[in-house]
């Protein structure tokens, strides 16, 4: 499809046509204008669907594959792997993206597309092609049988995840309607309290968040227990580093890089496989970890109210290496990585998605103010002024009170406009002296913790 003249002719004609929509600011040509987008819209689909490029062509493509393999591969698996293969078709046509591809033995999850046929769960069985293979389920979990008794299945998910150096394989059941509330086994009574129809606003960093609310003002690192595994990462990677080099002497230069621009193989041995599993069990270790210790901080952030603000952050932007090149005040080059490490370790838009996901529970959504029109970091209601503060800088005088800048960055959100592109300060001075006392409370709270906390805080305490 690429290749062909006309397909290439006609996308140039849609792209001009965009770009002459976004640059005019008169309405009667703009609604021109959009109008001939449509048209070119309307004519690069048809030359796709004329190539069979969407998912009911990559169903009949797939097809043929899966009669070689139908005593394994049912026929609505084989469409599942279609859909998904698709979904990666779409970012690569109209979003511009790359694709990336599974290396062999890498697919670790499997579906169906009904309970009624293919993957099936019946009477705490799974029954797939023939096989029967018996699920274990914990005994007296309410939410389980709260689900099962409650809700529909629509269909089976399989999954395979290496734990301890042993394939483990789950079924995941995904159900219609939303999900019961959990209650604690022992009793039947509530896991968590009901949430309050309050205003929230959370200011999440790196490796920190700082939440402000009507009742609760707090900041905290990001899943502070997690088990610091890295010690221990970088010891393993040596080793299969020494391995792959024992190995595949004819794979390196005499300098020790890495021969390129050839087809090169390598031999694993059963000791670097061995090692390898060690890794990949580190990984998955912080993972649970980290999703663990997101999950309660999403519910005590619930807690709080459903009304939940936050900014817009391009973490994948703040990984990134910077490309200017500086000197600090002694004369020497500064680190040109930026927040990779920890954006790595503590994953802080995974905890953006878990609100987000809690909050859909009950028809609500996460509010994302703009960031470049808000500038929380900079802004000061008392004076109505913005002012660019350096990244040491953690606390800032707001009329005669000096308050941490995290937790102001969160009142602030907490008190934005419905529109969401800016704070509210009239409802900032209406909310100011009940934040400043809930501030200094949880002040003498951390000076008084014996807890190490990061720099990021700004609370330094004498050993």
């Amino acid at each position: 499809m690429k290749e062909s003249k006309t397909y290439r002719k006609q996308l140039r004609l849609y792209r001009e046509t965009k770009l002459k929509v976004e640059r005019t600011t008169h309405k009667e040509k703009s609604r021109l204008l959009k109008k001939e987008v449509d048209f070119y819209t309307k004519i690069l689909n048809d030359i796709r669907q004329s190539y069979g490029l969407t998912e009911y062509g990559l169903h009949a493509f797939i097809k043929k594959y899966q009669q070689n393999v139908k005593k394994h591969i049912d026929s609505n698996t084989s469409q599942k792997i279609a859909s998904t293969v698709w979904k990666a078709m779409k970012m690569v046509l109209f979003q511009g993206k790359k694709a990336h591809f599974k290396k062999y033995g890498s697919l670790t999850s499997l579906e169906g597309k009904t309970n009624k046929s293919g993957i099936r769960f019946k009477n705490n069985e799974i029954h797939w092609n023939g096989l029967v293979l018996p699920v274990l389920i914990r005994k007296k979990d309410l939410f389980v049988e709260e689900s099962l008794a409650c809700h529909k299945i629509k269909y089976c998910r399989l999954v395979k995840k290496g734990i301890r150096g042993k394939d483990t394989y789950y079924v995941q059941l995904v159900m219609d309607g939303i999900p019961p509330v959990k209650r604690i086994n022992s009793t039947g009574g509530f896991r968590h309290k009901e949430t309050p129809p309050n205003r929230v606003g959370i200011d999440i960093g790196t490796s920190t968040v700082a939440v402000s609310s009507e009742t609760e003002v707090w900041i905290q690192p990001l899943a502070p227990k997690i088990p610091q595994l890295d010690k221990e990462k970088r010891r393993l990677l040596r080793k299969l580093d020494r391995s792959r080099r024992s190995n595949n002497p004819n794979n390196f230069h005499p300098d020790g890089i890495v021969k390129r621009g050839i087809q090169l193989t390598w031999t694993r041995s059963n000791h670097y496989l061995k090692t390898l599993y060690q890794v990949k069990e580190l990984y998955r270790k912080r993972s649970v970890y980290v999703k663990e210790q997101h999950s309660q901080l999403a519910n005590r952030i619930l807690s709080c109210g459903d009304e939940v603000y936050v900014e817009t952050m391009n973490f994948k932007a703040l990984a990134k290496r910077t490309k200017e090149t500086k000197k600090n005040q002694k004369g020497k080059f500064q680190r040109k990585m930026r927040f990779g490490k920890s954006i790595g370790s503590y994953a802080p838009a995974r905890l953006v998605d878990i609100i987000h996901q809690k909050l859909t529970y009950t028809h609500n959504q996460i509010h994302k103010v703009n960031t470049r029109t808000f500038k929380a970091s900079q802004y000061n209601h008392v004076t109505d002024s913005y002012q660019k503060k350096k990244l040491h800088q953690r606390w800032t005088w707001i009329g005669k009170h000096l308050v941490q800048r995290d937790l102001y960055s969160a009142f602030l959100l907490m008190n934005s406009e419905m529109n969401v592109q800016q704070t509210n300060r009239e409802l900032c001075f209406q909310t100011f002296q009940r934040f400043v006392a809930l501030h200094n409370q949880e002040m003498e709270r951390l000076k008084q913790n014996k807890e190490k906390l990061p720099s990021s805080i700004g609370i330094k305490k004498s050993r």
